[in-house]
C-alpha cells in the first residue's frame, strides 16, 4: 500500500511540474502579448513588409508632394488617405508637414495598431488553420493575448487540483510547501534563457515574430522562481517550528512523567514513639493495688 501512495505520489508531483510548466509558457504569451510590448517589436517586424512586400518607402517617397498638396488646398481636412496593396493607410496633415520619414512611421504605427485590435470572426484556433503567412498579425494580436490568458487561468486551476491532491498523498502534511516550491523552482528555471537562445535567430522574420511571443520569459522566470523560492523557505520554516514543537512537546511528556513517578512512590508509615513519662493507664493502678495487697496480707 505504501508503495503505491508512493507512485501516485510521484505521478502527481510530476504532473504538477508539466502544469507549472505549462502555465509559465501561457503566463509568458500574456504578458509578451501586451500592446504596449507588442509594438516596437512589431514595428521592426512590419517596417521590413512594408519594404519588401509592400514597397512604402517608395510610395510614400513618391507621394510626399501630393500630400502636402492636398493638405495646403483643404484646410478644412487634418487626413490624406491612401492605400496599397489592400492595406490603407491614414496620415495626418501634421505628419505629413514633417516629411517622408514621419509619414513612414505613421503609416506603420497604424498597420501595427490594426493588425493589433482587428476583429476575427473565427476563433484563435480555426484563425491559426486559416493563417494567411503574408499577414500574421492574429498571433501578436489581442484576440491571441486573450486566448493565451484563459490558458493560463486553466492551468492554474488544474495546478491548484493537483497541489490538492499532493496534500492527501504526503504522510507529513508540513512538507508541502517544501514539494510545491521545488517542483515551482525547477519548472521557471528553463525561461531564464529563453531570450538568449532567440537571439541567434534574430535575422529571420518569422523567428522574430515568434521571439516576441517569449519577450517576456525572463520575467515570468524571475515571478515564478521568486515566488517558488518563498513558498519553499515558508516549507522550511514551518518544518523548523514543528521540530520545534515536536522538542517542547518532547521535553514536556517526560517533565510529567517524572512527576508521576514522585508521586507514585509508596509512603513509610511513621511510627509513633511514647514518651517514658506518660501518665498511667487504669490496668496499671490495679496492678500496684494487687501487689499492695500481697504485701498487707503478708504482715
Amino acid at each position: 500500500m505504501g508503495m503505491i501512495r508512493s507512485g501516485v505520489l510521484f505521478a502527481v508531483v510530476v504532473l504538477l511540474f508539466w502544469s507549472f510548466f505549462a502555465g509559465n509558457i501561457f503566463l509568458t504569451m500574456d504578458m509578451s502579448l501586451d500592446y504596449d510590448n507588442v509594438k516596437p517589436e512589431l514595428t521592426a517586424v512590419i517596417k521590413e513588409v512594408a519594404a519588401g512586400q509592400i514597397d512604402l518607402d517608395s510610395e510614400v517617397d513618391s507621394r510626399i508632394d501630393e500630400m502636402n498638396s492636398y493638405c495646403e488646398n483643404n484646410t478644412n481636412v487634418s487626413e490624406f488617405v491612401f492605400s496599397e496593396q489592400d492595406q490603407t493607410f491614414v496620415v495626418s496633415c501634421e505628419t505629413i508637414a514633417q516629411g517622408s520619414e514621419a509619414v513612414l512611421n505613421q503609416s506603420i504605427d497604424g498597420m501595427v495598431e490594426e493588425g493589433y485590435y482587428k476583429e476575427y470572426d473565427c476563433d484563435f484556433i480555426d484563425c491559426i488553420r486559416e493563417l494567411d503567412l503574408s499577414q500574421p498579425f492574429v498571433l501578436v494580436s489581442a484576440k491571441a493575448k486573450d486566448y493565451w490568458k484563459g490558458k493560463f487561468y486553466f492551468s492554474l486551476i488544474v495546478s491548484l487540483i493537483l497541489i490538492v491532491l499532493v496534500f492527501f498523498l504526503v504522510e507529513q502534511k508540513f512538507n508541502l510547501p517544501i514539494v510545491v516550491g521545488i517542483v515551482m523552482v525547477l519548472s521557471s528555471l528553463p525561461f531564464m534563457k529563453i531570450n538568449w537562445l532567440l537571439s541567434f535567430f534574430a535575422d529571420q522574420m518569422y523567428l522574430q515574430i515568434f521571439s516576441i511571443f517569449l519577450s517576456k520569459s525572463y520575467t515570468v522566470f524571475l515571478i515564478m522562481f521568486s515566488l517558488g523560492l518563498f513558498i519553499l523557505i515558508l516549507g522550511v520554516v514551518l518544518r523548523f517550528f514543528k521540530f520545534g514543537f515536536w522538542i517542547s512537546g518532547l521535553f514536556e511528556k517526560f517533565g510529567k512523567k517524572k512527576d508521576v513517578e514522585k508521586s507514585s512512590k509508596p509512603v513509610v508509615p511513621v511510627k509513633k514513639v511514647v514518651k517514658a513519662n506518660k501518665s498511667p493507664t487504669s490496668s496499671d493502678a490495679r496492678e500496684d493495688t494487687r501487689r499492695i495487697k500481697k504485701v498487707v496480707g503478708k504482715k
